[in-house]
């Protein structure tokens, strides 16, 4: 991407972020919102999402809102890493594929966000950071290799709950699952086999991390990020979401400063935590809220039709 001279740059603006604590979550809105910022003929368009799977769902119309509104180049999606680069044909050929049944999309909102970009013929990109870039971040910020290998693993378990591969943290068959997940977690994070090489090192370290034994006692929201979070496993679960945010930060500014209108579409929680760092490099927002109908006139610019 060439970033259009004659334009002064979007810096990214990583100390702004919001912190996502206790006192933040416990504030955050039910709804799937949107945020509309303009710089010099360019548009970010920032969806909320709330991640559902109806058609009718707010998130889903937002979505189908902002496409019929404004013009989009690119469109950058939670989940896929941003280094698979753009139009990733195995990613446009799946949402290609999901079907809607009486109103449900399995896939959920990635859908209708694919389908719009291709339609509008806008690149489609991951907004992930690689794995690797993950390690690095939160390396720097004082966290163990142990620590994200373990957590990396932690994190699967309520997932195993969820499709019943386990009753719970207290059933047997959760050691070969671990062990499996480990081997996983340090190939993703590439960091040496000698790193919780099992499943007696991990319970080892979950009991140094969140001063408890592994088992009957675990809690699923041990695993949530939080920075004022009563267990170790909650603040490496915040750096790696801080991670990601500061991430998600570059390669706005970097597609911004190529002369690109984009769409981010990501969960709610990550707008609350990057609009601060998004106000101070882009400036306020000329609409916030959950009928994006209204933010066409409101940012049209000056002289312009409201329309795209």
């Amino acid at each position: 991407m060439v970033v259009a001279a004659c334009q002064s740059a979007v810096v990214p603006a990583p100390g702004k972020l919001r912190p996502w604590t206790i006192a933040t979550r416990d504030a955050e809105p039910a709804e799937a919102r949107a945020a509309v910022y303009t710089l010099r003929g360019r548009r970010l368009i920032f969806i909320a999402a709330r991640h559902e799977n109806r058609t009718d769902s707010p998130t889903f119309r937002l979505i189908d809102e902002a496409y019929a509104l404004f013009h989009v180049d690119a469109l950058l999606l939670e989940g896929p890493p941003h280094s698979r680069g753009p139009d990733y044909e195995r990613l446009l050929k799946w949402a290609e594929a999901e079907r809607d049944v009486n109103g449900f999309v399995e896939g959920g909102e990635a859908v209708p966000a694919i389908r719009g970009a291709v339609a509008q013929r806008a690149k489609v990109w991951g907004g992930e950071p690689d794995d690797t870039d993950i390690r690095d971040r939160v390396l720097a910020r004082g966290f163990s290799a142990q620590d994200l290998v373990g957590f990396y693993t932690l994190r699967s378990v309520p997932q195993w709950i969820r499709e019943r591969k386990i009753d719970g943290a207290g059933d047997p068959r959760v050691e070969p699952l671990v062990t499996a997940e480990l081997a996983r977690s340090r190939a993703r994070l590439a960091v040496s086999e000698t790193v919780l090489p099992g499943y007696d090192a991990w319970l080892e370290w979950y009991a140094q991390a969140n001063h408890k034994a592994f088992g009957v006692a675990f809690d699923p929201e041990e695993t949530g990020p939080l920075a004022d979070g009563g267990y170790r496993s909650h603040q490496i679960a915040e750096a790696i979401s801080r991670a990601r945010d500061e991430f998600l930060l570059d390669i706005t500014a970097r597609h911004l400063n190529a002369g690109e209108s984009v769409m981010v579409v990501f969960g709610a929680s990550h707008f609350t935590i990057v609009q601060p760092a998004l106000d101070a490099m882009l400036g306020q927002p000329c609409y916030v809220g959950s009928e994006l109908k209204s933010a066409a006139a409101q940012c049209a610019p000056a002289g312009t039709s409201p329309a795209r």
